[in-house]
């Protein structure tokens, strides 16, 4: 098989949606003959350990898992953007997948330009990525090819509209206390309780992975929830509207969840509010009706949009909360057809990938 580098490896996260991108990337690259032979962990600077330079320079593919980084010009967006122009020099393939693209600058899409081929998540990124002179092609968010939902479907459904949390923190914060207002309600996170990526299968992880502190042989545990104390939770609830809901609400955002209480948790809801993007895939995935709000990028607006549901992105809590129960026929055939373009397309990206490795 041919040796990957994988930059940008979000599995080190407790986020469940991160960890099954990254199993996914390891999976898909296995099928077409690409092992992930070591990664570099998100957060730390592939520039600054020269093993990994070493080894980048050697391997047959350098793989960039753009996922949620690359907008506003921030330095990770820049450390991503500039493995390219090094992977040429080096006269070795790199390609950057699963990506968003947004307000970023000259220097990052002059450094786009060297990779062999890149892949963004939606068409709001793909149209920025087109007008600053990059050649992309969309592909849906990796979570959407994967199986992890499968054990969970065709059960029961709950009484219960499950909020998630946002990285916009307005919006979210105008969600939760809409969802204090009503019944049959409850709070989620995306945070998995596993020390390792479970979603992993045998012979998958990579060989080393690449930390701030240097090479390690696994992945480090994330780190995980506090679990909200009673008394935690009636301090910051104290003198606040609907004081007792309040409290369960902020225990059950402090709750340690494995993955699989998460997917549960999901598939059967009623319906799902979610600020976060991975939630909403996961309630694709599930068929469960979602509302989904505006996040730090484009990225919701813009998946919706190619999904051919953006009625349901809703930033208004009490409409989002009406509209929970609208969804129809054809909105669930819009997100079968989403998830089997989604299934195909990784397919097909990962064949394109792995006729450009050395």
């Amino acid at each position: 098989m041919k040796t990957a580098i994988l930059i940008n490896d979000t599995s080190t996260k407790a986020h469940l949606g991160c960890r099954v991108v990254v199993s996914q990337i390891a999976r898909l690259a296995k099928s077409v003959g690409i092992r992930i032979a070591t990664s570099a962990s998100v957060h730390t600077d592939w520039r600054e350990h020269p093993q990994l330079l070493a080894s980048m320079r050697t391997a047959d593919l350098v793989i960039v898992n753009g996922e949620g980084t690359l907008h506003d010009g921030t330095r990770q967006a820049r450390a991503l953007a500039e493995v390219a122009p090094f992977c040429k020099a080096a006269g070795v393939p790199s390609v950057l997948i699963n990506s968003v693209y947004e307000r970023n600058d000259a220097a990052i899409a002059k450094a786009c330009q060297a990779f062999e081929k890149i892949y963004v998540r939606e068409s709001v990124s793909g149209y920025e990525a087109r007008q600053v002179g990059l050649e992309v092609e969309v592909v849906p968010d990796l979570t959407l090819s994967s199986d992890v939902m499968v054990p969970f479907l065709g059960g029961p459904r709950t009484r219960t509209i499950i909020v998630t949390d946002n990285a916009n923190r307005n919006i979210a914060k105008h969600a939760q206390e809409e969802a204090l207002r009503r019944n049959h309600t409850s709070f989620l996170h995306l945070d998995t309780s596993e020390p390792n990526n479970p979603f992993l299968g045998a012979g998958e992880s990579p060989d080393f992975v690449f930390t701030d502190s240097g090479m390690v042989a696994q992945a480090p545990h994330p780190s995980q929830r506090r679990e909200v104390t009673p008394m935690r939770a009636f301090r910051k609830s104290l003198f606040k509207p609907n004081m007792l809901r309040r409290m369960e609400m902020i225990r059950q955002f402090g709750e340690p969840l494995s993955s699989q209480q998460i997917l549960s948790r999901l598939a059967s809801a009623r319906g799902v509010i979610g600020g976060r993007f991975h939630a909403v895939c996961m309630s694709i995935l599930s068929g469960t009706p979602f509302i989904g709000m505006s996040s730090n990028t484009s990225k919701m607006i813009g998946m919706l949009t190619d999904a051919g549901l953006t009625r349901f992105l809703v930033d208004d809590a009490k409409i989002a909360f009406d509209k929970i129960d609208q969804w129809r026929d054809a909105d669930y055939g819009a997100t079968a057809a989403y998830v089997q373009k989604a299934r195909l397309d990784a397919k097909s990206m990962f064949e394109e990938i792995a006729t450009v490795a050395n």
